[in-house]
């Protein structure tokens, strides 16, 4: 289901949306990155899993601590954090304004997620805001194979299998959470 014009966040959505969902960890790196591997063995992905960051925080985190496959950044973290970037074997760009989801960067991530292998590193750098882009990331993200991880705004990490069940809720609420334009 990519898009053919912009989704807007409904208000409804924005409230269902500042929930954190998936499994919340209340740790600081790097014991939170730990606890996100040990999750994925035993979930049964094993200790290597394929890592989809959302924010500049948390893929400067797990870019230090671990790794992530694919990066997906704005460059405007409130915090001051370094992305680095070497071992960035593609780089995807695109413009997405807040509270809306673009057949651009729609685009971007389905193509950053599909097309980086599993011991490769991508960014998709966002000139706006990247925060919607998660639940792009989770409904293209590779099945029973990987991890979409998110900084909640209240201070801890989301972090969201790619498993049957979060990534049909992901279409559903793409589906129902915006309007198009």
């Amino acid at each position: 289901m990519q898009p053919q014009r912009v989704l807007v966040l409904r208000e409804e959505g924005r409230a269902m949306l500042a929930y954190g969902w998936g499994f919340m960890i209340f740790e600081d790196p790097p014991d939170s990155v730990r606890t996100l591997f040990n999750l994925s063995r035993m979930v049964g992905m094993g200790g290597k899993p394929f890592i989809i960051t959302v924010g500049d925080v948390v893929s400067s985190t797990f870019e230090t601590y671990a790794y992530t496959n694919v990066a997906i950044v704005d460059g405007k973290t409130r915090r001051r954090v370094e992305l680095g970037g070497s071992g960035i074997e593609a780089e995807y760009k695109c413009r997405n304004s807040p509270g809306t989801i673009t057949p651009e960067c729609y685009s971007a991530v389905s193509q950053a997620v599909g097309l980086t292998p599993a011991e490769g590193r991508a960014r998709v750098a966002v000139e706006g805001e990247e925060d919607l882009l998660s639940l792009v990331a989770i409904r293209e993200c590779r099945l029973n194979t990987g991890w979409v991880v998110y900084g909640h705004w209240k201070g801890f990490v989301c972090a969201i299998p790619c498993t049957p069940f979060f990534k049909r809720l992901a279409e559903v609420l793409l589906q129902t959470c915006f309007e198009k334009q």
